[in-house]
């Protein structure tokens, strides 16, 4: 079983007109605790923050991928 803890960090406001444009507010750091069968690994993230209010990783691994979103 593969449970995801997730702890936000840092959280910059987006001032770049072309990002703006596409919807992206804000960017934030977001470090990830995924517990996959008793075995935690760590992985920290980059993601968007849309103006529609929704959190997306840029980039990915192989436990988080790219374009997950964040509750």
């Amino acid at each position: 079983m593969k449970t995801i803890t997730a702890h936000k960090m840092n959280k910059v406001t987006n001032t770049d007109a072309e990002l703006l444009a596409q919807g992206v507010v804000a960017f934030q750091i977001v470090r990830f605790v995924v517990d996959f069968y008793g075995n935690k690994i760590e992985t920290t993230h980059d993601t968007k923050i849309m103006k529609d209010g929704r959190q997306v990783v840029i980039g990915g691994c192989g436990y988080i991928p790219s374009g997950y979103e964040l509750n």
